[in-house]
């Protein structure tokens, strides 16, 4: 069984279903965003749709998504090959290497007790303080 083998004058070879793409072209970050958007919109679920929106570093042919849980980490996973094949044929590079990363989302302690919740507020409203003074207020509860 012979699969035929075809070269298109935008360098890439066809073999049976499958294009790869032996140029190398340079690209901005702005269009891997263009290109990313592409691939989203095709999507079925929110989920791929959010793993593969997410922020990332360019670095030369690298893309680095900075995923925030395990969840979208695993459904990139899933994507991964799609979207690598996806970005290598329509920016016209070769080259292109996709990785993800989770990053733990910074969380900010909620206040508990009320010493704390009124710091808190007074950090949003700093009027907060004047009032407490000329109210005569003590924090001590």
């Amino acid at each position: 069984m012979e699969e035929e083998v075809t070269q298109n004058t935008s360098s890439e070879i066809t073999k049976g279903n499958s294009i790869s793409v032996l140029e190398t072209k340079e690209f901005t970050k702005a269009m891997a965003i263009g290109v990313l958007a592409d691939f989203a919109d095709g999507r079925n679920t929110q989920t791929e749709k959010m793993a593969i929106t997410r922020d990332f570093d360019l670095i030369k042919n690298n893309l680095n998504f900075k995923l925030p849980n395990k969840i979208l980490f695993d459904i990139f996973h899933e994507i991964k090959q799609d979207l690598t094949d996806f970005l290598r044929k329509k920016l016209h590079n070769a080259d292109i290497q996709i990785n993800a990363t989770i990053t733990a989302e910074e969380t900010k302690a909620k206040p508990r007790t009320e010493q704390e919740k009124f710091e808190s507020m007074a950090e949003k409203n700093p009027a907060i303080w004047k009032l407490k003074e000329a109210l005569g207020l003590d924090l001590l509860f």
